[in-house]
């Protein structure tokens, strides 16, 4: 590194180098995560949450702003178990929602600038701070039901306070209180004839109407099964009294960055809003869909580096990056937790790369910000991991950053099909692992004057002991290869089929990669002297291309090999890559 001063023999902050870099590192910011409040478990054409199209099982975040047409409604389930139904030709912010499920409590707060809702309330109502704001009063709602609109009150159950200008009044249940701009709220008293009638069938699905379940979802059959799942009696109606049923089971928060491709459809609280196909999760199925358990596995990617005094004239480099992951999932607060750790390749004139990285993702200590969310097995992510103070907890070098951005993220098997179509290579076999997940990460991150970015991939399984890895017979695993790829000048990724055939006797496996960015790779590879790991090197028919490789039996379904992961790194003419395998025994 000539000309440069010892002080900076390594330091560094992440830029985005291609196209590719800067969508993945915007697409894993720390914004990406923002706070999921709820989901929309039933919608009627049309409504919009911050102008985007609402569908059902849709994420719902803080502060969005949503609205009905005449045709519209839809119904909110927010994670404390609240239900809000807006009516058509309505507008309602969601100012404010804070919720802790360790403590039972919150805060909840919302505008309607028009139209009508009915709040069934959840957790947080029951320590009364849910609070419903109109041009002309504020409703504060203590575990109860309420209609709500821009002119009136009226408690279904409960109590709620009503504030306008000049005065208040208390509703208790049945009560009912007009509302008049600049006019104290009238006292309380019965609600006008037929008005509960006229509201029920407001919130409810006109003709033709499903609540966006899916075609013949609400049959009569369907609709008395939801209703009797939502009332908790067989015979029960929610078109019925304003009185509360059982709350639906909690909606757990899903990472906003795949929501939209995997949506859990809820139990509807409306008669027409059915729930899909599919019955009703009991707690042990719950408790199978979102785990607390922590997965072990492998990280591998590329590593850009450039030196800030030099701009863009060249002075950058470019290397493998591979290591280890864990990755800790608690569903009791919703949090994750990713340690990625491992070590750079420096090739020849690699000058502004480090040795080693030590990067962390959301936190499940309860004294930080979980910057994490995890709505599934299949479904869960997290940003950058920062002290009380702010500060990054991620070192390079076993130094301090200044500044850390970006994520990790999973990526399922229909994700990765659509992705793999959508760009035109559609016969890829991704792994149809039973535990082992897998997904993106991507990184920014500055040192003194160095700029870090690193694309690539994560593996986690769950492990295996030593002593359960068989000593004679074999087995054939097949999953997929995705890797970051630099070639020449371009970065992309790309994927190709993965086979092991392993045999346990000799401690050795057959490996053979084909379709990975037009190359096939064949090796062998060897047992560690830990017999659940293995490593080796693959020989591609393509530009002298190289795979080294190393991976771990995790478990399965049906074996305590049923799976396998790990890291590779590639070489070549002017090549180089970075990924993760995953493979499901035959």
């Amino acid at each position: 590194m000539a000309g440069t001063s010892p002080a900076m023999t390594r330091r560094g902050r992440a830029v985005g180098r291609s196209a590719l870099a800067a969508l993945l590192l915007a697409m894993l910011s720390t914004s990406a995560l923002a706070q999921e409040v709820g989901r929309a478990s039933a919608v009627n054409p049309n409504a919009t949450a911050n102008m985007r199209t609402i569908t059902i099982g849709a994420s719902i975040t803080h502060k969005e702003r949503i609205q009905t047409t005449s045709a519209g409604s839809v119904q909110l389930l927010f994670i404390d178990k609240t239900s809000m139904t807006i009516g058509p030709n309505s507008d309602l912010t969601i100012d404010e929602y804070v919720y802790d499920p360790n403590a039972g409590s919150g805060k909840l707060a919302a505008t309607l600038g028009k139209g009508a809702l009915r709040f069934v309330g959840g957790q947080i109502s029951h320590t009364g701070d849910a609070e419903i704001r109109t041009a002309s009063a504020t409703v504060g709602i203590r575990g109860g039901v309420a209609l709500i609109g821009t002119n009136h009150v009226y408690a279904g159950y409960g109590t709620s306070t009503v504030r306008g200008s000049g005065g208040t009044v208390s509703l208790g249940a049945g009560e009912y209180t007009s509302l008049q701009s600049g006019q104290p709220p009238s006292p309380p008293g019965p609600p006008p004839p037929n008005f509960v009638l006229s509201q029920i069938q407001l919130f409810q699905s006109g003709s033709g109407q499903s609540g966006g379940a899916g075609q013949g979802t609400a049959s009569r059959g369907n609709v008395q099964r939801a209703e009797a799942r939502a009332t908790g009696t067989p015979g029960g109606s929610v078109a019925g009294p304003l009185t509360p049923p059982p709350q639906p089971p909690p909606v757990p928060p899903i990472n906003p960055v795949v929501a939209s491709l995997n949506q859990t459809v809820q139990t509807s609280i409306q008669q027409a809003a059915t729930q899909q196909a599919g019955a009703q999760q009991t707690e042990q199925q719950q408790a199978a869909a979102r785990p607390s358990l922590t997965l072990e596995g492998f990280v591998g990617g590329l590593m850009h580096s450039v030196l800030s005094n030099y701009g863009n004239d060249g002075r950058h480099s470019t290397g493998t990056a591979t290591g280890t992951a864990t990755i800790a999932l608690d569903a009791t607060t919703n949090r994750v937790q990713a340690n990625f750790n491992g070590d750079v390749t420096r090739g020849p004139n690699t000058y502004y790369l480090p040795s080693r990285f030590n990067y962390q993702f959301g936190s499940t200590d309860p004294s930080l910000d979980g910057q994490s969310a995890y709505g599934d097995y299949s479904n869960f992510g997290a940003a950058a991991a920062q002290d009380k103070t702010g500060k990054p907890l991620s070192k390079i070098d076993n130094a301090a950053i200044t500044n850390h951005t970006g994520a990790m993220i999973t990526v399922t098997r229909d994700q990765a099909r659509a992705f793999a179509t959508e760009h035109g290579s559609s016969t890829t076999n991704f792994c149809e692992c039973d535990y082992t997940r897998w997904g993106l990460w991507a990184s920014q991150s500055t040192q003194y004057s160095y700029y870090d970015t690193i694309v690539g991939f994560w593996v986690g399984g769950r492990p295996t002991t030593a002593g359960e890895v068989p000593l004679t017979g074999q087995a054939t695993y097949a999953g997929h290869v995705v890797a970051a790829i630099e070639n020449q000048s371009s970065t992309y990724v790309a994927a190709g089929d993965f086979t092991n055939t392993v045999n346990f006797g000799n401690r050795t496996g057959r490996v053979t990669v084909t379709g990975l960015d037009n190359t096939n790779y064949a090796g062998q590879v060897q047992f560690l002297s830990d017999r659940r790991n293995f490593a080796g090197s693959l020989a591609g028919d393509t530009g002298a291309r190289q795979m080294a490789l190393t991976g771990s039996f995790f478990r399965g379904a049906t074996s305590p090999v049923g799976e396998m992961g790990g890291s590779v790194s590639i070489t070549g003419t002017n090549y180089l890559g970075g990924g993760i395998f995953a493979a499901k025994m035959k």
